[in-house]
């Protein structure tokens, strides 16, 4: 059974994300939709405490 072709989507996103992300295609010399890719495929990131044992 052969996979179905990847269909294209559109994304509403606010000007002030779109913004961040054509500064990051500028900066990794691709475009929006290279910096999209290496988004979804960046490992997940775990959250860390920022509060020390010692503290209280």
């Amino acid at each position: 059974m052969a996979s179905p072709a990847p269909a294209a989507r559109t994304i509403e996103v606010d000007e002030q994300v779109y913004d961040v992300l054509a500064r990051t295609a500028r900066s990794r010399d691709t475009d929006i939709n290279g910096v999209l890719k290496y988004l979804l495929e960046a490992p997940a990131v775990t959250a860390v405490s920022s509060q020390d044992d010692d503290e209280e």
